[in-house]
């Protein structure tokens, strides 16, 4: 399995998380590549100065170079701040109340412009960070003494119909709010986060998440003995 990821924290977070869930047994591997480029903050987007035709050579040239029996290729890019040029943007229109509609529209843009019949695309609602709010409280194995801050955390989930509702305005996306409560986890993301969703586990982030739980159903479903 190869996963293109946005940034170096989407990449610890397969390695830490999402190989051991699909290859409990050690039986297969996730290799991950980082398609993002970094801003001056030093903080990996596609959306910042990437051009999604160069994330497209990209992929096109890593399926020829990788492409075979049993490989698989998937995406974890964030929903959040996606390039204007972006497939499927400029057709479909998201719908703030429900915008699952919207993602699988993109996810499905992006399958038919790749092209390629083992490549799964999937586009996070709306960042990464949405997994961190599953449980608020497992901030704590990254922080300490942050009652109080976790207790703001699970006030903005209280307040959203559901943490993929987080919202993808500048200030107000999943990791903008957590470094409004956490102005630490700007600089610990690679670490703290993959920390923190592993210690929360794969059960509970898909009971929250039913768009990441798709994804999930669908890399379960491969049927790798005959890939």
């Amino acid at each position: 399995m190869n996963v293109f990821c946005e940034g170096q924290t989407e990449q610890a977070f397969c390695d830490q998380v999402l190989r051991p869930h699909l290859f409990p047994a050690s039986d297969g591997i996730v290799h991950t590549l980082a398609v993002g480029e970094k801003d001056h903050h030093h903080v990996y987007g596609l959306g910042r100065k990437t051009k999604y035709e160069r994330v497209r050579k990209f992929i096109h040239n890593t399926i020829k170079q990788r492409g075979g029996r049993n490989v698989y290729f998937t995406t974890l890019f964030d929903l959040y701040a996606l390039p204007s040029d972006f497939p499927g943007k400029a057709v479909n229109v998201r719908d703030v109340v429900n915008p699952t509609p919207y993602v699988l529209a993109l996810q499905q843009a992006l399958e038919d412009d790749i092209g390629y019949h083992r490549f799964i695309a999937h586009l996070q609602l709306y960042e990464y960070e949405t997994m961190l709010f599953t449980d608020p409280d497992a901030f704590a194995v990254a922080f300490e003494d942050c009652e109080v801050e976790i207790g703001q955390l699970k006030v903005i989930v209280s307040s959203e119909h559901s943490i993929e509702h987080i919202n993808d305005g500048r200030e107000t996306a999943p990791s903008k709010r957590i470094i409004g409560v956490f102005p630490e986890y700007a600089g610990w993301t690679t670490t703290a986060g993959p920390d923190i969703a592993e210690f929360i586990g794969v059960a509970k982030i898909r009971a929250a998440c039913p768009h990441f739980d798709r994804w999930l159903v669908r890399l379960e479903s491969i049927p790798w003995e005959m890939a």
